[in-house]
């Protein structure tokens, strides 16, 4: 592909992504919400946080939910493309891309409940310092509210959207180099797949150097040193795949 084809390409990927993220930024905004209200009320009526463990095996089944529905959706999408006029894919692929994905959704999911409560007991522990200087920062009703708008305030737009991007870019690239593994097992032909950086302002360093890095499928990319077999590489580490906007691109190799 041009430089221009590659960009035009990596815009219509992220549009379709960002439509899907849109709708689970909703989702996973109202349920920060939530569960900041639960986590409040359980702190101003037991005046102690020995409850969030069970309040956050509960935020944690409600996320895999939420992350669930977001990967059926962005598998939808992506998988709908075509190789001429042959669609690439049968129900057994897909499959096989769920099953790929539901791994990093319990893990994904862990750690966001996890998180929450954890951010919810620095909240009592700041405000307890607090209280040193502002003795009603202590009392119980204000601990409550302060662990609300931590969790459900403006914070949350940010971590949902955060949330939202991430998942559904990992989705949609695991869909995207699947399709391309998929292609080169079943007709034989050698599949390259290729690094493709949005090089605007917010692009990572790491992630511009990678750009137009191509590889014979099943060879990773070099990004900042670490092998990754494409954008938002669920193996990959967390600086290099939380809001990533790169895609993946692939093509059959001329011999």
């Amino acid at each position: 592909m041009t430089k221009t084809e590659r960009m035009r390409y990596a815009r219509a990927i992220l549009l379709a992504q960002d439509k899907i993220a849109l709708v689970y930024f909703r989702k996973i905004r109202a349920e920060l919400k939530r569960v900041g209200k639960e986590l409040s009320e359980s702190y101003a009526l037991n005046q102690t946080s020995l409850q969030f463990p069970d309040l956050q095996q509960k935020h944690k089944e409600r996320v895999i939910k939420i992350l669930n529905d977001l990967v059926f959706a962005t598998v939808k999408v992506f998988i709908n493309d075509k190789v001429g006029q042959k669609r690439m894919f049968t129900l057994d692929v897909a499959n096989e891309i769920y099953a790929l994905l539901a791994a990093n959704v319990l893990t994904t999911s862990a750690l966001i409940s996890q998180n929450t409560v954890a951010s919810a007991t620095v909240v009592i522990l700041k405000q307890m310092e607090l209280s040193r200087t502002k003795p009603k920062a202590a009392e119980p009703e204000n601990i409550a509210k302060a662990i609300a708008k931590k969790i459900g305030g403006v914070n949350a737009i940010s971590r949902a959207m955060t949330i939202a991007r991430t998942e559904t870019h990992k989705a949609a690239n695991t869909t995207q180099y699947t399709k391309a593994e998929w292609a080169a097992q079943e007709s034989g032909l050698k599949v390259e797949v290729e690094w493709i950086a949005t090089n605007d302002g917010r692009v990572r360093d790491d992630h511009r150097h990678a750009d137009g890095q191509k590889r014979p499928i099943g060879q990773p990319f070099n990004v900042g040193g670490e092998a990754m077999r494409y954008p938002s590489d669920p193996r990959a580490s967390a600086s290099n795949t939380i809001n990533c906007r790169c895609v993946l691109g692939y093509d059959t190799i001329d011999e």
